[in-house]
């Protein structure tokens, strides 16, 4: 955004700006208009950091045409009328890529990365993203520059438009999909401008998601002057409107709103909202005088709506061998890179202190080498040590895990083997299930000021770290941590945040003692847990696949990687189904793939071949799923169920099972209560086998 000549100059960059964040827009406009009135919030090294790299993915790609294509056009940016005339004689000389073209349409103006001529002699605008997956504002951001386009060369729309993401994959868009999207947002944004006023009072009211940028600050002491509901955790835009509704629009407001009744917001939610503001106002106000004070927190039922154990309950129960995992991954590379692998756990003979182990990868060969050491180690160790459990905090490390196992097609059976027998466990979802904490979040590091003090280490955070490591990298200081600053700064990092889980885990059964909640779960007669073996069929396929890379000519390496190729493609979905199982009831109300708290009305009936049970749910969430889906309740994935029908409007469904095997009464088939997601899980069918009989012949 800028001025010329009295006239405001708009880029595609503002209409995005716009898309994510009204309220920045509008202070966009504001600080043009009135320079040094507000002051912006100062880029922070981790934005640097991205601005950097992402210049570097743009001009590696040109480097890569410049090597295929002698007749590139490279435009200069220092003045936009000198670089909009030599974009119309590049176009005119119909050069075939030009690069940083200038482009403007009346009052919108921007330089597109890169106009591609494509085989039908029309330009595409094409741009050069870091992410390793498309975001929504992509085509938005295409649409503008090639309405610029279209009114430069008068040729027309283009009909595809694409962008080349950090890790090369190029993806294509019709343009046909999102211009009707597009225009509206312009005309919404062009109709904001045209009525600023200048007046302070009429800045709209920043939105709860975090899309303000250089106008964050100013946004949270919005939400703060106002006591605004955005503040509370967990809380989503559809609850915050259906609240307001009522009148509640404060945090302090829904603190005192039990017992109220809110159109299309189950009651129970309702409480739950109220106890975690409730709580929030509690430690604010012991803050106000005390600004270190713990958070006040509430310690959660652990048994779900059908007796099963959950929150402080399903917390394992101590071992000497118990290992706490933390990872930090670079992701500003190709695929990312998960540069460390740190654990805090006792030594091998299990009797004296807690050492921290660690193992680092600096490019993709080391990465295997790592993750191969690291599950090595760690599989190793259980074996030996059934009770043992791998603590970690969110998805990250489970994920990684996974990813690398099929990233590398190594260590999958050890993955698998330790997946299956539930020997990672994550402490967030446990602090979900089993406290309400007074915190605005609960990030690890809002978690921590209920059991330790604030950070020592220079680096404190994830993206910190991320900094520091690109740091490293623009350095060349050595390799080993032993002997560069840098990574010895990362890895103190580390270990920090493992020591810091463990210390969690300590006051998580500490608070559990005092609540007499046992730990009891997943524990066999003998004291241990009973290791769950694979699967006879698969176990059978993975023997074969082994037994055919062990003979080492190329056609058996081939029919061992296809052998058990569906498993492994379905991976994906077993993992987002067993994530699935361990979310919140508010994430599963999210989760269009998922209905939350269903309640059986009257008996399971039965007929013809199957039972059927019908059962209630609150029809205010979003779903999508169907008759004909296959369903599973989420505190118990062994057994599936088919949907015989589902009214989405009206909140009810039916389940039905086969009558095969079961009780002519059907007794304890159907759950009383409890969520469900979608089971996805589609049967290979008869090729496996037919692999498999095969690879029998080859071995």
């Amino acid at each position: 955004m800028k001025k010329e000549c009295g006239t405001v100059i708009y880029s595609p960059s503002d209409l995005i700006r716009y898309l994510a964040s009204p309220f920045a827009s509008w202070l966009e406009r504001y600080n043009l208009e009135n320079p040094g009135a507000i002051t912006p919030d100062e880029q922070k090294e981790e934005e640097k950091l991205l601005s950097r790299t992402g210049d570097e993915h743009e001009r590696s790609i040109l480097t890569g045409y410049k090597t295929s294509e002698s007749n590139l056009v490279e435009i200069p940016k220092d003045d936009f009328a000198d670089a909009r005339t030599e974009t119309l004689a590049a176009i005119r000389n119909r050069a075939p890529i030009i690069f940083q073209a200038a482009l403007q349409d009346g009052v919108l103006a921007g330089f597109a990365d890169f106009l591609i001529l494509d085989g039908a002699g029309k330009y595409q605008v094409w741009d050069a993203k870091l992410a390793l997956s498309p975001k929504p504002y992509y085509p938005i951001q295409l649409c503008c520059y090639s309405e610029m386009l279209a009114g430069t060369t008068g040729q027309g729309m283009p009909v595809r438009i694409g962008v080349i993401l950090g890790n090369g994959e190029r993806i294509e868009f019709r343009v046909e999909d999102f211009i009707h999207y597009y225009r509206h947002t312009k005309n919404s944004f062009m109709a904001m401008q045209a009525a600023f006023s200048g007046n302070r009072n009429d800045c709209p009211e920043p939105l709860g998601r975090d899309g303000h940028g250089r106008w964050k600050s100013l946004a949270e002491d919005f939400f703060i002057e106002k006591d605004h509901l955005v503040q509370v955790a967990g809380i989503t835009a559809s609850q915050r409107k259906k609240l307001k509704v009522i009148g509640v629009t404060t945090m302090a407001g829904l603190a005192a709103a039990s017992g109220k009744s809110v159109h299309k917001l189950d009651a129970g939610t309702l409480e739950k909202l109220v106890s975690q503001a409730r709580l929030q106002c509690l430690t604010r106000n012991e803050r106000k005088t005390n600004p270190a004070a713990k958070p006040w927190y509430d310690v959660l039922p652990h048994k779900g709506a059908n007796g099963e154990p959950v929150g402080l309950a399903v917390l394992p129960p101590i071992d000497s061998a118990d290992v706490f995992f933390d990872m930090e991954g670079y992701p500003l590379v190709p695929g990312g890179l998960e540069y460390l692998f740190g654990t805090w756990a006792r030594k091998k003979d299990l009797t004296g202190p807690f050492e921290f182990r660690d193992w680092w990868a600096h490019d993709r060969d080391e990465e295997k080498v790592a993750f191969e050491g690291f599950i090595d180690w760690v599989s190793y160790r259980w074996k030996k040590n059934p009770g043992m459990h791998i603590y970690h905090y969110a998805t990250y490390e489970a994920s990684a895990v996974r990813r690398l196992s099929t990233r590398h097609d190594t260590r999958q059976g050890e993955v698998d083997e330790l997946l299956r027998n539930d020997v990672f466990v994550d402490l967030y979802q446990i602090v979900r299930h089993a406290l309400r904490v007074g915190e605005d979040s609960y990030s690890i590091k809002s978690i921590e000021t209920l059991y330790r003090s604030k950070r020592a280490t220079d680096v404190t955070t994830a993206s910190e770290s991320i900094v520091q490591y690109a740091n490293w990298l623009a350095t060349g200081q050595p390799r080993d941590w032993t002997t560069s600053g840098i990574l010895n700064g990362i890895r103190d990092y580390n270990e920090d945040d493992c020591k810091s889980t463990a210390e969690l885990t300590d006051w998580l059964r500490k608070v559990a003692t005092e609540q007499g909640i046992s730990f009891s779960a997943g524990i066999s007669e003998s004291g241990k847990p009973a290791p769950k073996p694979a699967a006879p069929e698969i176990a059978a396929r993975q023997e074969l696949a082994a037994k055919l890379r062990r003979q080492g000519d190329p056609v058996s390496l081939v029919l061992a990687d296809v052998v058990d190729f569906h498993r492994r493609e379905q991976k994906p979905m077993w993992w987002r189904m067993f994530d699935r199982a361990d979310a919140t009831e508010e994430e599963l109300r999210d989760d269009s793939g998922c209905i939350e708290r269903v309640k059986a009305v009257g008996h399971c009936v039965a007929e013809k071949k199957s039972f059927l049970q019908k059962y209630t749910f609150d029809p205010s969430q979003e779903c999508k799923l169907a008759a004909d889906d296959r369903v599973m309740f989420t505190h118990n994935l062994d057994a599936s169920f088919a949907v015989a029908a589902i009214d989405l409007d009206g909140g009810e469904l039916t389940l039905k099972i086969g009558k095969k095997g079961l009780d002519d009464k059907c007794q304890g088939v159907f759950p009383t209560s409890g969520s469900l997601l979608k089971n996805e899980y589609i049967a290979p069918g008869e090729i496996p086998g037919a692999l498999s009989d095969i690879g029998e012949r080859m071995t």
